[in-house]
């Protein structure tokens, strides 16, 4: 027991001499030594912008009166739409057209345009070429030469029908005109007689091409409608006929 203690003494000198001999800082140079806490700075010293309570105030009072223009310049712009979709134009047209025909000749159509020009209506003057229809024309063809026609002819006026003339026609040259009936009756009538004397008879509707004449006016809606035809115009068949107006 007393060997014990007598190493325990001798291995505590020995470790007193080392610590002695070898300091701390050194035994433990390989741990890193803790960083000491950076010292609190004041805002106040620190290179810092403060911003002050009446500064944020104002910033905000300036982004609400921004805010607030834009509002009202955007409600101003859709009341403006609003008003422009409510306002309706006025597109309607404000003329009556009206036609005025047929007129055969042309110095009628001039002085009856002359009426309503008068009147301050714009008139204009068209003509159109019309077949006009004159009747049933019976005759006798198949002739080769004049020659043959005027027999025919001295053959019917030795029978009583002495009506007849020679038409040469482009397309059917020196045919024996009997006549141009208005009513077909009476053309059917004639062939009738005349086929009974053994002659080949035919009938055809006959046109005649003559130019027609007709006004176009306008006039103001806001006035009275002009009517300045007279009962000779209305017995010869000129009308005033509403039409529609052109486009201007």
């Amino acid at each position: 027991m007393k060997v014990f203690f007598g190493l325990l003494l001798i291995v505590n000198i020995a470790f007193a001499v080392f610590q002695w001999l070898m300091p701390y800082e050194q035994l433990f140079a390989d741990k890193r030594k803790i960083p000491a806490a950076e010292q609190l700075q004041m805002l106040t010293d620190a290179n810092t912008q403060v911003v002050s309570e009446a500064e944020v105030v104002a910033k905000v009072e300036a982004e609400t009166d921004a805010l607030a223009e834009a509002v009202a310049r955007i409600e101003k712009e859709v009341a403006a739409e609003q008003r422009s979709r409510l306002i309706t134009e006025d597109s309607s047209d404000k003329r009556v057209c009206y036609t005025i025909g047929p007129i055969k000749e042309k110095a009628r159509a001039i002085e009856i345009s002359g009426r309503y020009s008068g009147r301050r209506a714009d008139v204009e003057l068209k003509s159109s070429l019309e077949k006009q229809y004159q009747g049933v024309m019976v005759y006798i063809g198949g002739h080769k030469n004049r020659a043959e026609a005027l027999k025919t002819a001295n053959a019917l006026s030795a029978r009583g029908i002495t009506d007849h003339i020679i038409v040469n026609n482009p397309e059917t040259p020196n045919i024996l005109s009997l006549g141009v009936f208005g009513l077909k009756r009476n053309a059917d009538r004639l062939k009738a007689r005349v086929e009974k004397m053994k002659f080949k008879v035919e009938t055809e509707a006959r046109y005649r091409e003559r130019t027609i004449y007709w006004l176009y006016a306008e006039q103001s809606s806001e006035s009275d409608l002009l009517q300045l035809l007279d009962t000779a115009d209305n017995e010869s068949g000129i009308s005033q006929i509403p039409t529609q107006c052109l486009a201007g």
